[in-house]
């Protein structure tokens, strides 16, 4: 993984598919803030999701195990992230998700979580 660049890190649990994260990945892109995806044996979101935002030079994390996906920042402590949000069959619910945390490091206002 590249740190030098300036990309919000996404810490998936191996049991989560490619499919069930790539509308959280098309929110950040929508966004237009890039991203990386790295799979963990951990199913631990909160801690996913810290690890994410400390390594990441934007400073926010997104961590996605069991059905949860989390979005914190290298500020919060682990057991206190930003969002935490249930995993959705609705894609549009999901890019949100991803949105949210590109919205969070450009500091405007984060879409609704319906």
């Amino acid at each position: 993984m590249n740190t030098d660049k300036p990309m919000i890190n996404m810490r998936v649990s191996d049991q989560i598919t490619a499919d069930q994260i790539a509308d959280i990945c098309f929110g950040m892109e929508e966004e237009g803030v890039p991203s990386t995806v790295t799979w963990q044996a951990s199913i631990n979101p909160l801690e996913l999701a810290h690890e994410a935002s400390v390594e990441s030079r934007l400073g926010v994390g997104i961590g996605v195990a069991l059905s949860y996906a989390v979005i914190t920042t290298e500020k919060l402590p682990a057991e206190r992230p930003y969002i935490a949000v249930n995993l959705s069959r609705d894609a549009a619910r999901n890019r949100a998700i991803g949105a949210n945390a590109a919205r969070l490091v450009k500091r405007i206002p984060l879409l609704p979580m319906n």
